[in-house]
């Protein structure tokens, strides 16, 4: 009888201390391998192990946030596999919320430095390659409402979390264990240089990972677990070698952590992902099911550590029931900070709504519209639930673009092609936006001054622009590191002054209504037989352009795009007066005028259809309709007429094969990608000439109703996409050429300023 107690003693000891239990789990950061981490927590969940506390730090907070606000380790699979998982990791803005309508002009900068008033004299560098604004949305939509029903206190979440973070200027961690749930995951995970640092309670935090890269100590001292499991898949740094300069500050930033657990009370589960980088996000799938694999490979040591076991539908029910008290994510109250009254006034009208309340969908259409401005230089987004309204309140950090910026870029080129760029802005914001904008292009092909005054309102914009412009073209052509210094045989001059309202048409696209006058002149020889010592014909051409033009725009490069849709579609009235002086090579000796007018019809695509992670393919069409008449000679007509000049190469010469009034054209790109940065692109394009104007026995005529000047155009170029410019290599073929072959080596961009030449 004494031994039955006894035992049954023991029975109910044993079951009290098994019941009691606590178990936690630590994650360490390490980029986009620690998506494995949800892979281990698929596992332990499959086999009933409990999660009682989460502690995660950069990538680890991610997911360990994720999982203590509710989210099941299929819905945080699910997150990270998405598209937009893919955005918010590299900055990018969803197709349907970029809004065109505020983008300014592209031009060559390569980079940009912006200076304040008060530090005029010391320009601020760009402190992140990533853009934060889609990520920075995501946390609060993700977490919020999880957040508030915790009551903002993160041992109230759906398992007990913490979060490390770092304090940089105090040189040591922050611990983070309540206030706002997507603010204290957003500056876990801030690793320097890839993303913008955040504000919290005053101060600039950063990744986690400098300080404390596998919280397992948080775990111990916050939660006192019996057992931690641990999941680790990074490493400290590496010695670095003297011309290592990354690994030499990572080694200056970063502290070295304790990337273990406790023998007596733990275990550790370290997943295979050696091969992994930093921003390998688009392996979402493979990793995780390398975190469940190293999990299960672990999981008899884990189940005969840990006697308890949770059933699954118990789990599921208690998260159903935590998210069941979910606030719908709706605001009533806007507060922003970092602005002045009348600043504020102008955002403000991009957020008003008809409603007294705001949905997060309308939110964010208005978020990323504010994005899109370029006075803006990013807003941090908080949600914070509002007990006396019961709407959430919306708090806006808003950083104001500097007032000035330098810009400084170009075309470094293996042709004769070289060109230099600098250019300069001017900001100021009150209830309206302005800026002022000059640019200078200089070079031998190319050489430019644009200047441009610009008011934005909340409904169009306002602009007035001139430019002064000059192509010169070179008589014959290059190869590939061969300079070609004979005479030059056409020289193309535009001056123009300019007005326009520009009115968006939804988020894509917006709509130009505009006047200009313009000033065209052309030196030229109509032979190839001229020396220095002849003088060249001159056509000036002097008109008033009213026009309208409609413009959809969301690809993703200036140059070499690999993704995105482009329209454009305009219609220009052209009046003015042709005068016409003869050169020495010339058989007239006169000097005659003429008025001429005409309407163009002009309608471009560009269009980028996804295929895989590999390839793309990218399909490109131009319509030029025009009653355009004949000017006083055969080249001074297609010098005034379209030109089909769809490569980076093939606007970088002038070839009277591709010009004409009218012609309808279109091509074809194939794209291979080998890594984010680096594409070969594969080109074949096809022109053909409506109504072609011909040379004939008699001079020239137009041929009204036929098709002609067939033209054929192919190019492959690799192309390295870098944070600053694009480098390319390219071969170029024009079977109508002499020589047919070109190549080119080039580092920078080919944009010019603006232009009304049709």
């Amino acid at each position: 009888m004494r031994t039955y107690i006894l035992g049954v003693v023991l029975l109910v000891f044993s079951s009290v201390s098994a019941f009691s239990q606590k178990v936690g789990l630590a994650l360490s950061g390490g980029g986009a391998k620690g998506i494995a981490h949800i892979g281990v927590i698929k596992a332990l969940e499959e086999n009933g192990i409990p999660i009682d506390f989460v502690a995660g730090t950069s990538m680890g907070a991610i997911v360990g946030s994720l999982y203590a606000a509710g989210y099941s380790p299929e819905e945080m699979e699910e997150i990270v596999t998405s598209e937009d998982f893919q955005n918010w990791a590299w900055g990018k803005i969803p197709d349907n919320y970029i809004f065109y309508f505020k983008r300014k002009e592209n031009d060559a900068s390569w980079i940009d430095l912006k200076f304040r008033y008060d530090s005029i004299f010391s320009p601020s560098l760009p402190t992140n390659l990533i853009p934060p604004h889609s990520m920075d949305l995501a946390f609060m939509k993700l977490l919020s409402q999880a957040a508030a029903r915790a009551n903002y206190t993160f041992d109230s979440l759906f398992v007990p979390f913490r979060c490390v973070a770092s304090d940089v200027y105090a040189n040591e961690p922050v611990v983070f264990s309540s206030g706002d749930l997507g603010s204290a995951v957003r500056a876990s995970m801030t690793f320097p240089f890839y993303f913008k640092p955040i504000m919290v309670n005053g101060h600039l935090l950063f990744d986690g990972g400098i300080y404390n890269n596998f919280p397992v100590d948080v775990m111990n001292k916050d939660f006192k677990p019996d057992y931690i499991i641990g999941s680790c898949v990074a490493s400290n740094s590496l010695p670095p070698s003297e011309d290592n300069v990354l690994l030499q500050l990572e080694n200056m930033i970063v502290t070295n952590t304790n990337y273990s657990v406790p023998d007596s009370n733990g275990i550790l589960i370290s997943p295979d992902v050696k091969t992994v980088r930093l921003m390998d996000f688009q392996l979402a799938s493979e990793l995780i099911k390398i975190g469940y694999d190293a999990a299960m490979t672990q999981m008899n040591n884990i189940k005969t550590m840990i006697s308890i076991r949770v059933d699954s539908s118990q789990v599921r029910q208690r998260r159903a029931m935590f998210k069941e008290n979910f606030k719908p994510l709706i605001f009533k109250n806007i507060y922003m900070s970092g602005l002045s009254y009348s600043q504020s006034v102008y955002l403000m009208k991009n957020l008003m709504h008809k409603s007294d309340t705001l949905s997060f969908d309308n939110f964010k259409e208005g978020y990323f519209k504010l994005i899109a401005d370029d006075q803006i230089e990013c807003i941090f987004p908080r949600a914070k639930y509002n007990d006396n309204t019961g709407y959430y309140n919306l708090f806006l950090n808003v950083t104001r673009e500097k007032p000035f910026i330098a810009r400084m870029g170009g075309l470094i080129s293996s042709d004769n092609l070289n060109t230099g760029f600098i250019g300069a802005e001017y900001k100021y914001l009150r209830q309206y936006a302005l800026s002022l904008y000059g640019n200078i292009y200089f070079g031998k092909l190319y050489s430019s001054l644009y200047g441009r005054a610009r008011l934005d309102f909340s409904k169009y914009y306002a602009q007035a622009f001139f430019s002064l412009s000059r192509f010169n073209y070179f008589r014959g052509s290059s190869f590939l590191f061969y300079e070609d210094n004979r005479p030059l045989y056409i020289v193309q001059d535009e001056g123009l002054i300019a007005a326009e309202l520009t009115f968006p048409v939804k988020q894509h696209a917006k709509l130009n209504i505009g006047f200009s006058g313009n000033d065209f002149n052309y030196h030229y020889y109509q032979t190839t037989s001229f020396t220095q010592k002849d003088t060249a014909d001159d056509t000036q051409f002097n008109t008033i352009i009213p026009y309208i033009r409609y413009e959809r725009n969301s690809l993703n490069d200036k140059n070499f795009p690999t993704q995105g849709h482009f329209f454009q579609g305009s219609l220009y009235y052209y009046a003015g007066t042709e005068t016409y002086k003869s050169g020495s090579k010339s058989i007239l000796r006169d000097k005659v005028s003429a008025d001429r007018n005409w309407f163009l019809l002009s309608l471009a695509s560009q269009d980028y259809i996804y295929i895989n992670q590999i390839f793309s393919l990218g399909i490109s069409g131009d319509i030029k309709l025009s009653n355009q008449p004949l000017f006083f000679n055969y080249t001074s007509t297609l010098l005034m007429s379209s030109a089909y000049q769809p490569t980076f190469h093939s606007k970088t010469f002038y070839a009277f094969q591709t010009h004409n009034p009218s012609y309808m054209a279109a091509g074809i790109q194939v794209i291979t990608r080998f890594t984010q940065s680096l594409h070969l692109r594969l080109e074949s394009y096809h022109y053909e000439a409506y109504n072609p104007v011909v040379h004939t026995d008699y001079g020239f005529e137009e041929q009204i109703g036929t098709l002609g000047n067939y033209a054929q155009l192919y190019s492959a170029v690799l192309v390295l996409n870098t944070p600053i410019a694009n480098i390319s290599l390219s071969a170029n073929y024009y079977p109508w050429f002499n020589p047919q072959w070109f190549g080119q080596f080039n580092i920078g961009f080919l944009l010019f300023n603006r232009s009304m030449h049709p």
